[in-house]
């Protein structure tokens, strides 16, 4: 398959036939969660990939684009696994679950969700309290262990993050931020931070990769301008950095390091990394031209596509040596695009990514989740083919996982 080639998505129909609609044969807890035929996907089988896909459903004739009732209205936070239904819990602030895509994730085959009340943190699991801590964060990370849970949390009152244990502080910072990341890397817990320090030049920003919560200063080159972004991969450091006297930006992994080719005209604005095995990608914002905004791709030190100007990635994911992506376009009159391994798919027109976690690839086949902008039912992009998901609302997440219990 070229990288450069185009491939339109014609012919495609609406359908749905891969996504059962929502019933009521559905068991009532006290706590108001509901389960369905969906829990038993996946669980006699523990090597079985299995497709979660969470959206929020409204009540029927709810503008839920602009939300004016965010928190009071009657809301849902609905569970498919594989196009089944199979858990849907009650949103809002009385419940203590968020409505925003960034606050629930599927892991292990189950939803963990937090919600911050005025003075505390609230973690959720399938829809069920598990604990609580002082302190109003937002999280930028979640690792389930066996009966543990670690988060990595920042301020949502000014500066600041902790790292924690089933809600116990293990690092904590009041100053600092982190690079918005809580992975595992080579069997171990890794984040990584930085944090200004006063000296006699003024101030200087340090930066640290934390394993199993000892932070180790990183060891970085004197000519670094700014960090666009760091992790451990491979048990080494791995960064992205902009250098004095280079046009580029860099990427150092251990002992390597490789400049990374720029569009003429362009600058960096973001850039993330993503590491799959030996394989180190890099997913970019650029300033082009009138200041006009672009997405780009790296893998290593080649440059895998660079999108239309005012196309940006909103949604990426990286397995084995392929990348995938979807982007959305500031234009409503302009198709977004899924990229493939190279390939090229218009996204239809009037949908879009709402969050960065709607795609994965599951069983060799690609699953994005699109929502539509104009207020419509949201639909699943499976290579090409799309199922339509019968809900008033926005696929919040895409996942491949398998279930432990």
């Amino acid at each position: 398959m070229g990288r450069s080639a185009f491939v339109l998505c014609v012919g495609l129909m609406l359908t749905a036939c891969g996504i059962h609609e929502l019933g009521e044969s559905v068991r009532d807890t006290s706590e108001g969660v509901w389960t369905g035929p969906g829990m038993n996907v996946g669980s006699a089988d523990p090597a079985k990939t299995v497709c979660y896909i969470t959206a929020l459903d409204y009540q029927d004739g709810y503008d839920w684009r602009s939300d004016k009732e965010k928190g009071s209205v009657k809301c849902s936070l609905v569970v498919f696994a594989d196009g089944v239904p199979m858990m849907k819990i009650p949103v809002g602030d009385a419940y203590h679950t968020s409505s925003d895509a960034d606050s629930h994730r599927m892991i292990d085959g189950h939803l963990y969700t937090d919600f911050s009340t005025d003075g505390e943190t609230v973690i959720k699991k399938d829809g069920r309290e598990v604990f609580r801590y002082p302190g109003r964060e937002y999280l930028q990370g979640m690792i389930v262990d066996g009966e543990d849970i670690y988060t990595l949390g920042h301020s949502r009152e000014g500066e600041g993050f902790s790292y924690r244990k089933n809600g116990e502080i293990l690092l904590e910072k009041a100053s600092g931020r982190t690079f918005s990341r809580l992975h595992r890397d080579d069997g171990h817990i890794c984040f990584a931070y930085s944090e200004s320090i006063a000296s006699a030049l003024g101030s200087v920003e340090r930066y640290y990769s934390v394993v199993d919560g000892v932070p180790q200063q990183a060891a970085l080159r004197e000519d670094v301008k700014k960090v666009w972004d760091l992790m451990s991969a491979g048990g080494e450091v791995c960064y992205l950095a902009s250098l004095v006297g280079v046009q580029g930006p860099v990427l150092f992994h251990g002992e390597t390091k490789s400049v990374l080719t720029l569009p003429q005209g362009s600058s960096l604005l973001t850039g993330r990394l993503s590491v799959s095995q030996d394989v180190v990608c890099v997913e970019g914002v650029l300033s082009c031209r009138n200041l006009a905004l672009a997405g780009i791709l790296w893998r290593d030190d080649e440059q895998l596509y660079t999108f239309s100007t005012g196309t940006t990635v909103a949604s990426w994911c990286v397995e084995g040596d392929g990348v995938f992506c979807v982007s959305n376009s500031k234009s409503p009159s302009v198709k977004g695009v899924i990229y493939r391994c190279g390939d090229i798919f218009e996204v239809p027109l009037g949908y879009a990514s709402m969050g960065e976690n709607t795609m994965a690839m599951v069983n060799g086949i690609l699953n994005v989740g699109l929502s539509s902008v104009n207020g419509g039912w949201p639909v699943i992009w499976k290579d090409g083919a799309l199922d339509t998901i019968k809900v008033n609302g926005y696929i919040s997440s895409v996942t491949a996982g398998k279930r432990t219990d």
